[in-house]
């Protein structure tokens, strides 16, 4: 069954208790990616391309970045704006919205595996020139994809996910579309299979757990893919 525009509106802008608890330790992973992009905070403008409801905007304002913000949804665009400066349109448009800004730091987290042509829109940032990116997509190789496939489940992630990546698959993307990697990050390695309010409770008493613990342990079964670069032919300059 295909879902209308409203559904998929809703799908961005309204998290539950439990669903929220879980995209926490993405925020605090993507934060410490930017963080460590070594760029002094105050004078940092960082563009979060995708930015939804704000939540890392949100952060990175606290932290005292210069925030930015581009989403297609008018409504996550308002949602978006109590942090920072965001505008409506996708990765192509990004030039002609923020005309004459240069971005220090652009953030691209789970948008990749929903555009028609990731190579394009990964080129399409490349063309900006910014001191540095993190890019961030779903791993297929967490444990609730595992459990799928135990029990030999097709169910979707999102009724938009059109492309998935592994670590090697997602580095070879990254550096065929000109990146260099400099860092990996795990945000939450998720065991809890329940959902609803059992489900949110028990999220809540292995928080801990699944978003220090386990991630130190078993980086490549976190819920994302996290990766921080740069453009690789400033490589080749120095």
């Amino acid at each position: 069954m295909s879902m209308d525009s409203d559904q998929l509106r809703h799908i961005s802008l309204q998290l539950g208790k439990q669903e929220a608890l879980l995209r926490e330790g993405l925020y605090v992973a993507l934060a410490k990616a930017v963080d460590d992009c070594g760029i002094e905070t105050r004078c940092c403008r960082v563009l979060d391309a995708g930015v939804g409801r704000g939540e890392l905007l949100q952060r990175l304002q606290m932290r005292g970045y210069v925030t930015h913000g581009i989403d297609m949804e008018l409504d996550c665009v308002v949602t978006a704006s109590r942090f920072g400066d965001c505008r409506q349109g996708g990765i192509g448009d990004i030039a002609r919205v923020f005309p004459g800004i240069g971005f220090d730091v652009i953030v691209c987290s789970h948008v990749l595996e929903h555009v028609d042509s990731p190579s394009f829109a990964l080129k399409s940032f490349a063309e900006l020139s910014a001191k540095a990116y993190v890019f961030a997509v779903p791993n297929p190789l967490r444990p609730i994809r595992v459990m799928r496939a135990l029990f030999h489940s097709r169910a979707a992630d999102h009724p938009e996910h059109v492309y998935a990546w592994g670590h090697a698959e997602f580095s070879a993307l990254l550096q065929r579309c000109g990146f260099a990697i400099d860092a990996w990050y795990a945000d939450r390695v998720t065991i809890n299979p329940l959902h609803g309010r059992l489900g949110h409770i028990l999220t809540r008493l292995l928080n801990p757990l699944e978003t220090r613990l386990l991630p130190r342990l078993f980086p490549m079964l976190a819920s994302s893919l996290i990766v921080r670069c740069h453009l690789a032919y400033r490589d080749l300059k120095a």
